[in-house]
């Protein structure tokens, strides 16, 4: 096909000349032309070809048959041989690297393109049943099955490398009321962006897999401490828990995340899912948006957040939405004064509720109404809105706090909706991280 990416592995000059000049004419593109097998790795792994073609016999310490198992050692592309022999020892050998096609020299451009275009065809057929038997179709993550074989490998390596490793088991509170009031294809949209969503929260090497319906599980590998385990819990529970907006629809789901470690709550598989799916069953019967560890100690201190509220509220009001650096740190010292704790992510979504209070209060405001009243009850309302529903609320929810707002002589343009989320997402985040925090109980 066209446009398909070949790299050729030849060490006679001429005879490599003549296989580009053939190929660039047919339209394929040559990544690199290489004349042994240590640069054929490196450029294979470097230029990532849709195919090779691998000369067997090359000069230097490595034949193409060496080269071939240790590309496909680190990829998967497929490789077809070009040999001026047919030596059954040389093709028995071969047969290792499982090759899609060899090529006898000479030969001629029709037998060439027939024997790549097979292969790159075989390829291609062989990654869809791949996927569609290891990744689920709907989110694009991987299945059970996959996770299964992700999983033991890396307590493989977890226990040759004494090194630590925690699963995490994730619920979407109350999905399927959602999926029900909602339809399914606003339920089936929900599920990828939240797959999505948990991606974005784990390292390259950490696993995030959908076991079936609403439950995903993430497994965060070589991990130093459970602190790494609770941080990833809250990125899971702020970045889930942000509303949605699909099809002009407007949702918000609560996560509830169960941690097991290893190897201090258990050395199998299977000892660490059993115990990950009770710690999450705890954090759900403990109330939505929260992480629980598998052996615990639970730390629900429930902070003022409306002392919060109504400091940046009269902040933004008597600073009427315009403030300096001097300015922010008072306001940082007087709310730690109060007795919150700070950190980055505290620190982080207290300039992101300023920044909220500060849009409504500058663009959004009707002339006729107080400022001064009107958005301490607002930010308020919010609160309620949230704690009533533990952090989980669908359309219909959304529909009578818009009731609520609009009573206040709010228009509900897209600006004031697009506020009202902005609002929602950040007191919501700071209840998390301020009033749901568990901390694991270190055996001694």
């Amino acid at each position: 096909m066209p446009n398909n990416r070949i790299m050729i592995v030849e060490d006679e000059g001429l005879t490599a000349a003549y296989i580009q000049d053939v190929l660039e004419n047919m339209g394929y593109v040559i990544t690199s032309h290489e004349f042994s097998g240590e640069d054929a790795i490196e450029s294979a792994l470097k230029h990532k070809p849709d195919l090779i073609l691998m000369d067997i016999k090359l000069q230097g310490r490595m034949d193409g048959i060496e080269a071939a198992s240790e590309i496909l050692r680190q990829m998967s592309v497929p490789i077809v041989y070009l040999t001026a022999h047919s030596d059954m020892a040389i093709l028995e050998r071969a047969k290792i690297t499982q090759p899609y096609g060899y090529v006898l020299k000479p030969f001629n451009s029709k037998e060439l393109q027939s024997n790549i275009e097979m292969a790159l065809y075989k390829h291609r057929v062989e990654g869809k049943l791949k996927d569609a038997a290891f990744y689920d179709t709907l989110t694009g993550l991987p299945n059970r099955m996959l996770f299964y074989d992700r999983t033991e490998q890396a307590l493989k390596q977890a226990k040759r490398s004494r090194q630590s490793l925690a699963v995490l088991m994730i619920d979407l509170n109350d999905f399927d009321a959602i999926n029900n009031a909602m339809g399914q294809e606003f339920g089936e949209r929900l599920l990828g962006d939240a797959a999505a969503r948990m991606t974005t929260c784990v390292r390259d090497s950490d696993t995030v897999a959908r076991l079936g319906g609403d439950e995903f599980i993430v497994v965060l590998t070589n991990i130093s401490t459970p602190e790494d385990a609770s941080e990833a819990a809250i990125k899971l529970i702020l970045s889930v828990g942000k509303p949605f907006y699909i099809n002009s629809m407007n949702c918000s789901l609560g996560v509830s995340v169960g941690i097991s470690l290893f190897p201090n709550d258990g050395d199998t598989l299977t000892a660490l899912l059993k115990e990950a799916d009770a710690a999450m069953y705890r954090a759900k019967e403990l109330g939505k948006n929260r992480y629980s560890f598998f052996n615990e100690v639970c730390e629900i201190n429930m902070r003022d957040i409306g002392f919060l509220l109504d400091k940046v509220c009269s902040f933004v009001i008597t600073h009427k939405g315009v403030w300096d650096e001097d300015s922010w740190v008072d306001i940082l010292i007087d709310v730690k004064r109060h007795g919150v704790p700070f950190s980055n992510d505290i620190v982080q979504y207290i300039g992101a509720l300023l920044e909220a209070v500060k849009k409504l209060y500058v663009s959004a405001l009707p002339t006729d109404i107080t400022a001064e009243k009107i958005i301490p009850e607002l930010c308020r309302n919010i609160l309620d809105f949230l704690l009533e529903r533990d952090g989980v609320w669908k359309q219909s929810d959304w529909e009578l706090l818009s009731g609520k707002i609009k009573t206040y002589g709010f228009e509900l343009t897209e600006n004031i909706n697009n506020i009202i989320r902005d609002l929602i997402e950040t007191i919501n985040a700071l209840y998390v991280l301020l009033c749901k925090k568990c901390a694991y109980t270190r055996k001694t």
